[in-house]
């Protein structure tokens, strides 16, 4: 699937509340990207806002260990965003491995 004629979809990476996250290619810039697609119905203004939020506020910010915002908008009526691919395990992985983290 190509979203927003830019960014291609792989796999399902994870599912939550709101959205779900696929690994994608972003097929402009040539590479790997985290895309989230709102889940539902965009109708819930109140769903779409809150999402809009996210996407605001993280491109906000600036660090080492906060994934980077590259792209948000909205594709075949719905809402994504598309974040930097981070491999590796989910936080909730690590915890179960590891315990808590200092």
């Amino acid at each position: 699937m190509l979203v927003a004629e830019r960014y291609r979809l792989h796999g399902s990476i994870g599912r939550g509340g709101m959205g779900e996250v696929w690994q994608a290619t972003d097929e402009i810039l040539g590479r790997e990207v985290a895309v989230k697609l709102l889940l539902g119905d965009e109708a819930d203004s109140a769903a779409a806002a809150r999402f809009r939020l996210e996407a605001q506020t993280a491109a906000r910010l600036s660090h080492p260990y906060v994934v980077a915002v590259f792209d948000f908008g909205a594709w075949d009526d719905r809402f994504y965003l598309v974040m930097e691919l981070v491999e590796g395990q989910s936080l909730a992985q690590e915890l179960t491995a590891a315990g808590s983290l200092g």
